[in-house]
């Protein structure tokens, strides 16, 4: 299995995912918190007021650059 930079996320970190469907390419997220139990809460980075948040697996993500 690959390694991806999925180490030491931390809260603030910008991660995307590092298989993304079709519709999530490109897509940008923000962690709102320390990862804990392997999932992490997340803000999606849009041009929205209001930006989506959402619970997310710490294996799927790697840094964004």
């Amino acid at each position: 299995m690959p390694k991806y930079d999925n180490e030491n996320l931390k809260k603030g970190d910008r991660v995307k995912f590092h298989h993304p469907y079709p519709d999530e390419e490109g897509l940008v997220y923000i962690l709102l918190e320390d990862p804990s139990g392997g999932r992490v809460l997340v803000e999606a980075v849009v041009p929205m007021t209001i930006r989506p948040q959402t619970i997310l697996q710490v294996q799927d993500l790697m840094r964004a650059e």
